[in-house]
């Protein structure tokens, strides 16, 4: 991904290149006359032969599959490692590449490339939460620890693609990996607000005698706090949307009590 007008554009000498973007694989291979041809499919189908896929070649195919996970739920973070799998697309035009990786990760390529010229404008989490209204208008009411254990339930590597960029505010950096994705993130999303929201309502007890209790994890720094939370997802109920995180099941708000108490356990 060389600019934010064309996904590449740097000499090719090979026959083939295959280049990763979040769990895109894309190939971009020379024909006899010189051209490009550029095929995108998911990682994990990078090495099946096309046969085994569904080949579209229609831009806006590939916009609406990436909407949903293999199981047909829908997907409302874009980032996150849901992608669905069993597709292909094939194109000669570095338009219509550009227009399918940018439907299946928004605006990614755009801030790669500002992170690169060293002019990403970041937004920290104070600044996101005073420019909130409505029902939202309260998130930035979660204290510096339940901040920290929102970004460990949302915003670690096996929840989102992107690096984390933004902090706690420009001087208070949250001790959490930033995660390694291709792509930065430059400020808190729309599903870490509405689930910042939710997080408070448990700091503040709302829902404290219903929801499930975990066995305490055991361990001391933030990559130790990270493995404890990985069988979250099999205790919680995979029939709850990720998005409806106000469900006692949901899978971020066990996370994040998952979080809390490795937190109080410290």
């Amino acid at each position: 991904m060389e600019s934010a007008s064309r996904p590449i554009s740097e000499p090719q000498t090979e026959a083939e290149v295959i280049k990763t973007w979040g769990q895109l694989s894309i190939l971009i291979r020379l024909t006899e006359n010189g051209e490009r041809e550029y095929e995108v499919r998911h990682v994990e189908d990078r090495e099946k032969d096309s046969s085994a896929l569904d080949i579209y070649r229609d831009p806006t195919v590939v916009r609406d599959l990436s909407r949903f996970t293999d199981d047909g739920d829908y997907r409302p973070l874009r980032t996150a490692p849901t992608l669905p799998t069993g597709w292909s697309f094939e194109t000669g035009n570095p338009d219509e590449l550009y227009r399918v990786v940018d439907w299946v990760y928004p605006a990614t390529i755009a801030n790669w490339n500002l992170e690169r010229e060293d002019s990403l404008d970041v937004t920290q989490f104070e600044e996101t939460a005073e420019r909130q209204t409505g029902i939202y208008a309260n998130i930035g009411n979660l204290d510096r620890e339940a901040l920290e254990n929102a970004v460990v339930a949302c915003c670690a590597d096996s929840q989102c693609r992107k690096r984390r960029e933004w902090d706690a505010s420009e001087n208070d950096e949250i001790d959490v990996p930033r995660g390694d994705g291709e792509f930065p993130c430059r400020e808190p999303c729309s599903l870490f607000v509405a689930a910042a929201r939710e997080f408070l309502a448990v700091e503040q007890g709302d829902a404290e005698r219903t929801e499930p209790t975990f066995e305490r994890p055991t361990g001391r720094d933030a990559n130790e706090r990270l493995a404890q939370l990985a069988f979250v997802d099999d205790v919680s109920d995979s029939s709850v949307r990720d998005g409806e995180v106000s469900d006692p099941a949901n899978r971020y708000r066990a996370r994040y009590r998952r979080a809390k108490q490795f937190t109080a356990e410290r």
